[in-house]
């Protein structure tokens, strides 16, 4: 017997036209397979609603290109010698360094106009320019044939002013550069708010139901559903599990088969409901009318869990994703 961890299709639909009703369609971020989900799984689901899809890199993009004939959009650069196969997948190349780009107007001249993606950014881990080498960078595409889609990504909430003025003013360079700005996406989940500039949202995490912040009326997505394989009648147990917790002389326990080994923190043990969360196994007081067997459902929050957890929302989507 195994935890069945599942997602809810519907869910996953309705937390995307939630983020959508902000004001700018939605590209589904499905990095990592999807945040461990299956990114093909996502697609199937959200290809009615999402206006494209991101994803990391060219591996991604084939794995994903089966499932949809949506735009992908790639975070990284394609390896040198790669960038035609990225685009005969109908890929949106990123272009960060010079050799990329020197790449990219070589497609442009043999192919015709070409669209690639820049982000604009300084932080180490992201494939972007930094904002103090736009407007050099813009020269040097200017002329090329190449179209370009802007984006960043609001990494701290302190600092996010100074990056979003940061963009705008590489958006100028760009433009003043005469080289065509086909989009802008400068805002993601924790980011997404009505008003702020953008041609879409890029939605990762948010999709599965956190908001980070932002003020959205999505809902949980996950499903962690676990089978019971014993009970203990009132009174019949006196310990739960690990620790010192006392189980409740006067109520029933189910031991279900669940537990942090399949990505269900045991720091969501409150000691009242969830009495004790082990490596495998889980107890937890029955309550009229409650199903004991679904840990994680419709009715719980994603940030408050992960918070609970000590993990971010990130995390805990990817540790409960199905082993």
């Amino acid at each position: 017997m195994r935890p069945e961890a599942t997602l809810d299709g519907a869910a996953l639909r309705a937390n995307a036209a939630a983020f959508a009703a902000l004001g700018a369609p939605v590209a589904a971020v499905v990095k990592h397979d999807g945040y461990g989900w299956g990114a093909r799984l996502l697609a199937r689901e959200l290809d009615a609603v999402a206006e494209s899809y991101v994803v990391g890199d060219e591996d991604e993009l084939a794995a994903l290109r089966p499932a949809t004939d949506k735009p992908v959009r790639l975070l990284l650069d394609a390896a040198p010698g790669r960038l035609a196969h990225v685009l005969a997948l109908g890929g949106i190349p990123n272009v960060s360094s010079r050799a990329a780009l020197a790449e990219a107007a070589g497609a442009a001249a043999e192919r015709g106009a070409l669209r690639v993606r820049v982000g604009v950014l300084d932080a180490a881990g992201w494939s972007s320019i930094r904002p103090e080498d736009a407007a050099a960078f813009a020269r040097a595409m200017a002329g090329t044939g190449l179209a370009v889609e802007l984006w960043t990504h609001v990494v701290s909430t302190e600092r996010s002013g100074a990056i979003l003025d940061a963009f705008m003013a590489a958006r100028r360079a760009f433009e003043e550069a005469g080289v065509p700005v086909a989009g802008t996406d400068v805002a993601s989940t924790a980011s997404s708010r009505r008003g702020l500039a953008f041609d879409r949202l890029r939605v990762g995490v948010g999709l599965f139901g956190a908001r980070l912040g932002a003020s959205v009326g999505n809902r949980c997505a996950l499903r962690l559903t676990a089978p019971v394989v014993r009970t203990f009648a009132p009174g019949e147990a006196g310990w739960a599990g690990y620790g010192d917790i006392r189980v409740p002389p006067d109520r029933e326990v189910a031991v279900l088969r669940s537990g942090y080994g399949d990505g269900f923190s045991k720091n969501l043990a409150d000691g009242v409901d969830i009495l004790s969360v082990g490596m495998q196994y889980t107890a937890r007081v029955m309550h009229e009318g409650v199903d004991a067997r679904v840990l994680i459902g419709g009715a719980d929050d994603v940030d408050t869990l992960a918070a609970r957890s000590g993990i971010s929302p990130h995390e805990l989507v990817l540790g409960l994703a199905p082993r």
